[in-house]
């Protein structure tokens, strides 16, 4: 087989939509639980699920609604 060969089969599966997206929700799956526990280290007490709620204006707006 030529390159062209290979270079067309390879367009035909990976430009594919049924593993394009797939390839894409398992990549952003991934991007955010490297984030999420980048989080858990980078917070001072490694409280990356409470930090929002631990805000006053977070408090604030609990007051109001709750």
């Amino acid at each position: 087989m030529k390159f062209e060969d290979y270079y067309k089969e390879f367009c035909q599966v990976f430009g594919h939509p049924l593993w394009i997206i797939p390839m894409m929700m398992i990549g952003l799956v991934l991007m955010i639980e490297v984030l999420h526990t980048n989080e858990h280290y980078d917070r001072e007490n490694g409280d990356a699920h409470g930090y929002c709620g631990r805000q006053e204006w977070v408090k604030k707006l609990q007051d109001e609604y709750y």
